[in-house]
């Protein structure tokens, strides 16, 4: 894998988690109505749809998206999918840092597997 291609995953996995950054910002900003019933949803979709974070999460995601088709236009798919994991160590920190979730060892302890995986499937 080139570098060129590299920077491409860094980038598309970071439009990644940023989307799932901004859908959560997004939705802890809404009130949180009862989805027991029909007229309940509908309120939660419609305050979803008119929430600025949500927006700026799908044009994040359609930019991620684009540069996620040059990594496939560049790699094999074989080798590209599983980069794909990179995103949740981006959202392990991001989430930490700008949410200020809790992070415990078990999560640390995943994130790291994941880790050496991704070094795994990578080398040739």
């Amino acid at each position: 894998m080139t570098l060129k291609v590299f920077i491409l995953v860094l980038i598309a996995e970071a439009c990644s988690a940023g989307t799932h950054i901004l859908f959560k910002h997004g939705v802890n900003t809404l009130e949180p109505g009862s989805m027991r019933s029909m007229r309940g949803y509908l309120r939660f979709v419609g305050s979803v749809l008119t929430n600025l974070s949500v927006w700026a999460g799908l044009l994040v995601v359609a930019c991620g998206m684009a540069v996620w088709l040059l990594v496939l236009a560049h790699a094999e798919l074989s080798l590209a999918f599983p980069l794909d994991s990179i995103q949740y160590i981006f959202i392990l920190l991001a989430s930490s840092l700008l949410l200020k979730e809790r992070i415990n060892r078990d999560r640390i302890a995943g994130t790291f597997f994941i880790i050496v995986g991704i070094v795994l499937v990578s080398l040739k």
